[in-house]
């Protein structure tokens, strides 16, 4: 096999295991089955919820190169989204800052090492929370969302095996740039693993046929 056919098969495949790390097939509650870009697990048990975290570009502007992130929970039992973020924080995922007796959210950081991005909030406390278990629901605006908004502290809204919890970044205190989105963003993954693999398998068989 010449030099130019290794680099190829070595560059499909490469391209194949880049598109599959962190690739998760999450079963959500109401019979989906959607390939999610997860940046790590925490918790364990039974359950399984991702959470979704979207600073809308607010954080670094236009430099921002994605500005949601999605990161699994496993639990048992009852459990509040507060409980979930405490898991987060304790373990290093997630730097949060919360106040009212852990009840809001101040301020979620996270540092983006793939991207070398560290993710904050501009202006503290100014956060919409909500949970679906269709991934592909519209966010939409208060009192006109597919997602349910979260109307109560973190430590009263409680967790749902298969289904999404969404904490978006907008401005309460200032006007949104027009570079936001303040549509929150589920970072699947795309193109679909499946497509690429074929493309790949296909691409080893036209070479070894052409060997032989």
């Amino acid at each position: 096999m010449s030099h130019k056919k290794n680099w190829i098969i070595i560059m499909l495949l490469t391209l194949s295991a880049n598109l599959l790390a962190g690739a998760y097939t999450f079963d959500t509650a109401s019979g989906q089955s959607v390939l999610v870009d997860v940046e790590s697990w925490s918790g364990t048990g039974s359950n399984e919820t991702i959470l979704v975290v979207d600073w809308n570009r607010l954080d670094n502007g236009l430099e921002t190169v994605s500005e949601s992130h999605a990161f699994g929970y496993r639990w048992d039992g009852s459990q509040t989204v507060a409980d979930m973020l405490d898991v987060f924080s304790n373990d290093g995922t997630l730097a949060i800052t919360s106040g009212y007796g852990g009840a809001f959210i101040y301020n979620i950081g996270y540092y983006d090492v793939a991207d070398d991005e560290v993710h904050m909030h501009i202006e503290e406390g100014s956060w919409n929370l909500a949970s679906t278990d269709n991934a592909y629901a519209q966010w939409g605006t208060w009192g006109n969302s597919e997602w349910d908004f979260n109307t109560a502290g973190i430590d009263a809204e409680y967790l749902t095996d298969g289904s999404f919890e969404g904490i978006n970044a907008i401005t309460w205190f200032s006007t949104l740039p027009d570079y936001a989105d303040d549509q929150l963003d589920i970072p699947f993954v795309v193109p679909e693993p499946l497509t690429v693999i074929s493309l790949s398998a296909g691409s080893l068989l036209a070479l070894r046929r052409r060997q032989r």
